[in-house]
Parts: C-alpha cells; structure tokens; sequence
C-alpha cells in the first residue's frame, strides 16, 4: 500500500522484481496519494518492463486496512492461493518468500505467517520477531531478539502478513473501524479466535524505514490513532469485571504514568495526539478522524 510515498514504494518493488522473491505478481494499491505518486509509479513500472506489477488507485485516503482489503480481494479474485502484506517502506531479502511459504507445507494450523523484520537504517537491530498482548496492561509488546527457526505469536505486525486463501476466506480482511493502527492485531486475534496459530518464521528476513510513512513514531497522528484504537481493541475483547478493571487501571494508572514520561520527554505532539485520541473513544468515533462510529 502506498500513500504518498513513491520513492520507497519504488525502492520496495525493486527489491521485489530482482531475482530474490518468487511473487507471481505484485499489486500496488495507491491511498489516496496527493503526491503524483501513482503517475510515478506507473512510469516505474513501464519504464522496466514490468508487467507483472498492477497499480490500483484510490480516490481518497480509505486507512491501511481498507486499501490492503482492496489489493487482498482483488488478489483472491483471482488464482491466488496466498497474499503477502508488505509494507512500501522495506526491503526484502533473497529467499525469504519462499522461506515463509515453507511454514504453510509443515503446519497445518499455520493461519499467519511473518518474518523476522530489522530496522532499515539499523541493520544489526530487530524491530520485530514475534508480537505479545497484555491484556492487564492494555499493551501491546514487539519481541526485539535475534531468533532462528519459527515462533508462535500472539500477533503478527502488517508490515509483513503471509496469509492463505482458506484463512482469509474463513476471516476476511481487516476491520475498518480502526482506519490506522491496531487493525493488524485485531486480525491476528481474529484468525486465532478461528482456531489457527500465528508463527514467526525467522529465517525469513526484510529491513523496515520505521514509521516513515506517518511522520515517525511520536507524530501527533501516529499517536492519536494507536491510543484511540488500543482502548477500541481492548473495550471489544474484554468483558465484565475484566473490562471495568481495565478502564480503572488505564485512567487512573496507565494513561496519566504514559502522559507524564512524554512531559517530561517533551513530546507535546504525541501528548496532543494522545488525548485527542482517548477523547474520541470516549465519544464512540471510530475510522478516520472525525467519523462517529459505534464501538
């Protein structure tokens, strides 16, 4: 999925088309982008030839979700039997595909597979090697070690999603209602609620530009939606006492701990972002900014 982000679109498909993936074709779904970035794409794509790459423009900006259900159907629609979620803003490395596929031939409850992901511009460091909930916390944790061989998980990140027909048949894609953030998490617990398990393959390697296409990690809108949609995921899996507990335990503990470190760090844009955000899941609003939904 691209939004306004041509250059490291680009940069991802090169590093797709060379003869390191076994993808039998790429789907490019363009959000909205105001940038030129589907003209410039499109060029990229005839200037080398390749025809495998297909370019789907949307209007607006539909969320993460939204634009990767739309390049998901629209690889299902035809012979598919697998669709990888990739972020525009990585680089793949030789085999890794293939590795991943491996999973799917060895277990059968396999339901999403990811890799192991390193920082782009850090190479020796993992962002992510396997996910974990807190449902006490109301957090969400990435595994940061180097790790070989596969590993289960309690969430597999959207950066990089392999994901089977028959799984996605039986699930579907992501839930719109979070625009952006959390969506992949939700649908991490969505497939294992089926009764399939998520694993890490390891040995499947590629480098993520961290937040690059949402103005880093502590950018107001970064943080606006992650904190309003964390409570959304929580406030739909917990019940009863559980759930009262947890909206004890995060106003009056969690949130007001949270917002004090940022003070002191001075991060006033994800302070901003931050209450805006809870404030909106107080008020029910649901996909992007200013929509009232229902929780």
């Amino acid at each position: 999925m691209n939004w306004n982000g041509h250059t490291d679109t680009i940069e991802c498909l090169q590093s797709l088309t060379m003869p390191r993936c076994s993808a039998s074709s790429v789907i490019v779904v363009d959000n909205g982008s105001t940038d030129g970035s589907p003209a410039k794409i499109a060029q990229w794509v005839r200037d080398t030839a390749s025809d495998f790459v297909e370019v789907i423009t949307l209007e607006s900006n539909k969320g993460f979700g939204v634009a990767n259900n739309v390049g998901m159907e629209r690889a299902f629609s035809g012979n598919s039997d697998y669709v990888l979620l990739l972020n525009n803003d990585t680089i793949v490395t030789e085999g890794f595909l293939s590795t991943m596929l491996g999973t799917f031939d060895t277990l059968d409850d396999a339901g999403i597979v990811g890799g192991l992901i390193r920082d782009y511009y850090n190479k020796d460091d993992v962002w992510f090697s396997g996910g974990q909930i807190d449902y006490i916390r109301g957090a969400f944790y990435h595994k940061h070690n180097a790790c070989s061989g596969l590993q289960v998980s309690d969430f597999i990140t959207g950066c990089l999603m392999l994901i089977p027909r028959h799984v996605y048949l039986k699930v579907g894609g992501f839930d719109d209602i979070y625009f952006l953030n959390v969506e992949d998490i939700d649908l991490s617990c969505r497939v294992q609620d089926a009764g399939f398990r998520l694993f890490v393959c390891c040995d499947a390697v590629i480098y993520h530009k961290i937040s690059a296409s949402i103005g880093g990690l502590y950018s107001q809108q970064n943080q606006y939606y992650f904190h309003r949609n964390r409570m959304l995921f929580f406030s739909r899996r917990l019940s009863g006492i559980g759930k009262r507990l947890f909206y004890g335990f995060q106003f009056l503990a969690a949130i007001p701990a949270w917002l004090g470190i940022q003070l002191l760090r001075r991060n006033f844009k994800a302070i901003i972002g931050a209450l805006q955000g809870y404030y909106d899941f107080l008020r029910s609003h649901t996909g992007i900014r200013g929509r009232k939904g229902s929780v």
